[in-house]
């Protein structure tokens, strides 16, 4: 077979198969790195740091306390710290130059939160020993009526059962608003 050529004369480069790299050469125990580039205590460390300046940004832009200028380019930060568009090395920027050093900022946050949860002290609430219970009695009932007493605003009034549900005789006879014939 004639060896194939290029346009222009030149002949293609002959083709090299790679060939397999040996055991012993491949370390399995190197930590892979992410798509990111990164291992993961390093990918791990970063999702942290860029939590925390997120909840900073969005801590900022609910306090009212910034100007019309810094709320759009805190919004703007913000926007692109959450977007998972943007390369690390703009993110870090972005947190660099927003938050200076958020680093150092992040560990005196968390020294002040430790010493306040060292002197936070957990209290169990001792049972309440004074349970109230409610005890219903009953009473049958007599013929005559069942007597009861309410108490209203401190005043206690008795009443007759039988008086409140009596029925009265009417004279009139029930009648209905409509005619018989447009039954039919």
């Amino acid at each position: 077979m004639a060896p194939k050529f290029k346009p222009g004369g030149k002949r293609f480069p002959p083709k090299v198969t790679p060939k397999p790299v040996p055991q012993q050469l491949q370390n399995p125990q190197s930590i892979e790195p992410s798509t990111s580039g990164l291992n993961l205590e390093t990918q791990n460390k970063f999702e942290l740091e860029l939590c925390w300046c997120i909840q900073q940004l969005e801590l900022s832009m609910t306090s009212n306390k910034l100007g019309d200028k810094q709320t759009r380019d805190a919004h703007k930060s913000l926007k692109l710290l959450k977007s998972n568009n943007v390369p690390l090395v703009q993110k870090r920027q972005i947190m660099r130059t927003t938050f200076g050093d958020y680093r150092a900022k992040m560990l005196q946050e968390e020294k002040k939160h430790s010493k306040s949860a060292s002197t936070v002290k957990i209290i169990v609430p001792k049972p309440n020993e004074n349970k109230s219970i409610f005890l219903k009695k009953a009473k049958g009932l007599t013929e005559s009526g069942v007597e009861t007493s309410m108490v209203t605003n401190g005043q206690s009034s008795s009443t007759n059962i039988a008086q409140v549900f009596r029925q009265s005789q009417t004279e009139e006879r029930f009648q209905f608003n409509f005619t018989a014939s447009d039954v039919n």
